[in-house]
């Protein structure tokens, strides 16, 4: 069959059952190592019969559930492409919105920033995008699960930046060595277990729960984390989270009650929703 054919017949099926229409295209321009516009080229060509069973195989899984980025084992995030297990959380874009914001800070002040701490860093997706952009910048990634940090080094190695990831609870492990931070990112488990029954299955089956849910409403980890920041952050700061889009004034009193001196700001997301909280004892 051609790669015509095999898209044909796979869009008429996701059509069916409601799925992303640009499924089978993913799994085509990924296997076989094609950008977009050159998948559009090569429709006529004929998958042979190995290149024909892969697609299958993969089609299939999806069907059954699976999120394509685990059964390709690779996620883009901000211009790169991540690799991807059920270890971690696959790379929403809306923490992409995170990393910019940080990015425009570090810019308007690139001689000082100097020292970078990503907490519940997961695949290692904002530490390793933003040293990739900063190369001078001393970054470090730090999370609880030793299979995400697992995952994080190999990105490290896959895309050549040398972030430092740390296992550790939350901050735990600065605290003990006394290291203090410019810049802290976080992007915490803060799902309530009430918004269990929103969530689409996709990810209830396939995502880490340790990664996504957390207890009192989802506040639990922010609670936690804010409390112990002042520890671990130097005379000048810029600290990001992302939060859920219902958590935005309840994190920011956290922040305001560990940092009465600084600012801070509830942020929204491109859709208007609330989507993460800057505090910083600079402008912001």
């Amino acid at each position: 069959m051609t790669i015509a054919e095999v898209l044909h017949q796979a869009k008429a099926e996701l059509t069916v059952r409601k799925l992303d229409l640009n499924i089978a295209e993913i799994i085509i321009e990924t296997r076989l190592g094609l950008t977009r516009s050159e998948l559009w080229m090569s429709l006529d060509r004929e998958m042979n019969v190995s290149e024909k069973k892969q697609f299958d195989n993969d089609f299939a899984r999806y069907i059954g559930g699976e999120p394509v980025q685990y059964i390709l084992e690779v996620a883009p995030f901000y211009g790169r492409d991540f690799y991807v297990t059920p270890s971690v959380l696959i790379p929403r874009p809306e923490t992409e919105e995170l990393v910019y914001a940080a990015e425009k800070y570090i810019e308007q002040n690139p001689t000082r920033i100097q020292h970078l701490l990503d907490i519940c860093t997961g695949s290692g997706i904002i530490p390793i995008t933003l040293k990739a952009i900063f190369p001078s910048c001393d970054i470090t990634g730090s999370d609880i699960s030793k299979e995400a940090l697992q995952i994080a080094e190999q990105n490290n190695a896959r895309l050549e930046t040398d972030v430092r990831f740390i296992h550790s609870d939350l901050v735990e492990y600065f605290q003990k060595t006394g290291e203090k931070f410019d810049v802290i990112l976080a992007n915490p488990p803060y799902i309530a277990e009430s918004e269990r029954v929103e969530m689409s299955k996709y990810v209830l089956e396939n995502e880490p729960e340790l990664a996504l849910f957390a207890p009192n409403d989802g506040l639990a980890i922010y609670e936690r984390l804010i409390k112990n920041l002042p520890d671990i952050v130097d005379n000048c700061f810029w600290i990001g989270m992302e939060i859920g889009y219902a958590q935005g004034q309840a994190v920011k009193k956290l922040l305001e009650k560990s940092f009465p001196q600084a600012n801070v700001i509830v942020k929204q997301d491109i859709n208007g929703k609330d989507r993460m909280v800057i505090c910083s004892n600079e402008l912001i």
